[in-house]
């Protein structure tokens, strides 16, 4: 950087200025440069723990899950094949056929929670309104998506879904919660909404300081509205997904 002049000397103190100055300019492109890799950061680390997430999820259903089904069926078959008289034999097979499906329940409701196969597999819309069955509050839902987003988005969207029902049923005592989501250009828009007691602080609770980071980490941003005896309103918007190469490890020349 340089400073001439050709009409008045320059003062004396410009060089000391023109130098704190230059410091100062560099001092923010560094900053600046370094919260874009943080971001970048973030958003990697989140791909790779929904990658892990799916990953789980498979394994679990490819793996255990079908076994336990496999078990079942071999106790249930054993079951109605056995010569009378078997009371007692039958009924322990009973026992354990029921004590088989139950255990094959809790591990389909731990798969969902990891990451629910009818995500990849149908998309956003269909695993929402999943989520919106098995709610404990009834849920009205709102889906304008169009085309499917990217797959963090969804993956994104799901989770601040769930979350919300999660606490809704939790803390809002509501007796109804209104999700509605749009996709446009790529990129969601959601408006979840209950008729509970409100009073929710955003700033206490790992669940909506999870949402927080998942969403920064993805460039969007997210509010909550929760006035006392007003319900609680979470309005999240998500960006279209960058390319695979802005996630791409930068290199260092």
């Amino acid at each position: 950087m340089t400073i001439a002049s050709t009409d008045v000397p320059i003062p004396d103190q410009a060089e000391d200025r023109l130098a704190e100055f230059t410091e100062l300019l560099g001092t923010a492109i560094a900053n600046t440069q370094s919260r874009t890799e943080l971001s970048d950061s973030r958003a990697r680390i989140v791909a790779a723990a929904d990658e892990t997430r799916r990953r789980l999820e498979r394994d679990l259903h490819d793996g255990i899950q079908q076994r336990l089904v496999s078990l079942a069926l071999n106790a249930r078959t054993i079951e109605t094949t056995m010569p009378p008289p078997a009371g007692q034999v039958q009924l322990e097979l009973s026992r354990l056929v029921d004590g088989l499906g139950s255990a094959l329940e809790e591990l389909r409701e731990v798969s969902r929670g990891i990451h629910p196969a009818v995500l990849s597999e149908a998309g956003l819309g269909p695993a929402l309104k999943a989520l919106a069955r098995r709610s404990v509050v009834p849920v009205e839902l709102d889906l304008k998506l169009g085309s499917r987003p990217g797959q963090r988005l969804e993956v994104a969207a799901y989770y601040i879904a769930s979350e919300a029902l999660t606490n809704a049923a939790k803390h809002a005592q509501a007796s109804v919660i209104d999700i509605r989501v749009e996709g446009r250009d790529g990129a969601l828009t959601l408006s979840i909404r209950d008729d509970g007691i409100g009073g929710a602080d955003p700033c206490r609770g790992s669940g909506l300081i999870g949402l927080k980071d998942r969403v920064d980490a993805l460039g969007g941003t997210i509010s909550v509205l929760s006035p006392p005896g007003h319900g609680t309103t979470l309005n999240v918007k998500l960006p279209a997904a960058p390319s695979a190469a802005a996630l791409a490890p930068r290199r260092t020349l």
